[in-house]
């Protein structure tokens, strides 16, 4: 038992973690894209469904003008106009 043993016992772990980090930082994204619709929704002030239309409305716009981007990115990228315009 040298070093190459030490090796095959920490190569996985190390894996185990990455992969706990990543799944964890997935969540958070998650999180924040609920995060950032309702915050939407909060600063239209329009009922819910014609909050939910108008948010469709500009994430499609977004998307073909910016494909392969996160929703997360769409999201934030909405509320960043709606505070521009309101100026």
């Amino acid at each position: 038992m040298g070093v190459s043993s030490n090796v095959v016992f920490v190569l996985p772990a190390v894996a185990v973690l990455v992969g706990l980090g990543l799944w964890a930082l997935r969540g958070k994204r998650g999180n924040e894209a609920s995060r950032l619709r309702q915050r939407y929704f909060q600063s239209v002030h329009q009922p819910r469904a014609q909050a939910e239309q108008s948010l469709a409305r500009h994430m499609t716009r977004l998307q073909q003008r910016f494909p392969d981007r996160s929703e997360t990115w769409y999201l934030r990228h909405v509320l960043s106009e709606l505070r521009r315009d309101r100026r």
